[in-house]
């Protein structure tokens, strides 16, 4: 269904799924997540710095952890539009962070935001005589100083005039941040490794997170399937712009006002990976497809959408 203006019916939008057996497809989930994860595998074996390893999880949003419920508190609304942030910008009193990745999920009674950051999977958490690296101990401060800044006096009114953009429903939920490092390779706890007694490492790393962190590491990350209908984000000086889509990104009647505020999703298009032209084509007529809908409601407040997860 690609009609230019929606059809209504007693103050209805009769929207139906796109159920047209030819329109081009995304890739299956479980080709996806099988050739997304031999990817990933490949660049972990090839030692690479830390900028690889960002480019790639920006284009694979459902590999970075914390978009569901999966870390921390609540969460179990997920974030608006399966959202992610890319580098974004903590400016308030205090110094500027920048943390590598955030999501900002919901609940009932939550608003979580979940920021994350990576190193160079080669750093190792600890030296052979068990002491903490440096490394580690550098990147676990920046989970602090992430703390600091929100715990600072106006800070989360900021973070909320700046990242909850879609609507005011959410606005006066109490924040709860989480901080997510995502840190060196499994195999630096196994046995027969480095380490003489790597159990009781892990077990030493494990307690010194606060209540409010989670530790990884880069061998835990896989493609996830609550997180498949995602994209980046980048937090301009004009607002958010879509950065890339998933590859199995498909839009549905949630789409509209999200699509209205990001704008031309062309660019974003083009820089996603594992998208036939075709289905890149497909996506950005769809897109203007929400957005013209979207812009409809606004101008008849009585118009009510019948929301069907999974249209595309």
């Amino acid at each position: 269904m690609d009609t230019s203006q929606p059809p209504t019916r007693a103050g209805y939008d009769m929207i139906s799924p796109d159920a047209d057996p030819l329109r081009p497809r995304g890739l299956a989930w479980g080709t996806y997540s099988d050739l997304a994860l031999a990817e990933w595998n490949r660049l972990l074996n090839q030692d690479p710095e830390e900028d690889k390893v960002q480019r790639f999880l920006e284009l694979h949003p459902s590999m970075i952890p914390g978009g569901s419920g999966d870390i921390g508190p609540g969460g179990h609304h997920g974030s608006d539009m399966g959202a992610v942030f890319r580098r974004p910008k903590l400016i308030g009193r205090g110094r500027t962070f920048e943390p590598d990745f955030m999501w900002i999920t919901r609940s009932s009674g939550l608003i979580t935001p979940i920021l994350i950051e990576i190193e160079k999977p080669s750093k190792r958490w600890f030296r052979k005589d068990g002491r903490p690296t440096s490394e580690f101990t550098q990147a676990r401060d920046q989970l602090n100083d992430w703390r600091s800044w929100f715990a600072r006096d106006g800070n989360q009114a900021i973070f909320r005039e700046t990242f909850l953009f879609l609507g005011d429903k959410y606005k006066n939920r109490p924040l709860e941040p989480q901080f997510v490092l995502i840190y060196g390779r499994e195999s630096e706890f196994k046995r027969g490794g480095i380490h003489m007694d790597p159990d009781e490492l892990r077990y030493k790393r494990d307690q010194q997170r606060a209540k409010d962190e989670s530790f990884m590491t880069f061998d835990a990350l896989r493609p996830r399937y609550d997180h498949s209908i995602s994209m980046t984000l980048t937090m301009t000086t004009h607002g958010p712009k879509v950065h890339a889509f998933s590859p199995v990104y498909g839009t549905d009647t949630f789409t509209g006002e999200g699509a209205l505020l990001l704008g031309d999703p062309q660019a974003a298009l083009a820089r996603s990976v594992m998208m036939s032209e075709e289905r890149r084509a497909y996506l950005a007529k769809r897109w203007a497809y929400w957005q013209e809908d979207e812009r409809h409601r606004r101008g008849d407040p009585s118009r009510t959408a019948i929301h069907e997860m999974g249209t595309e």
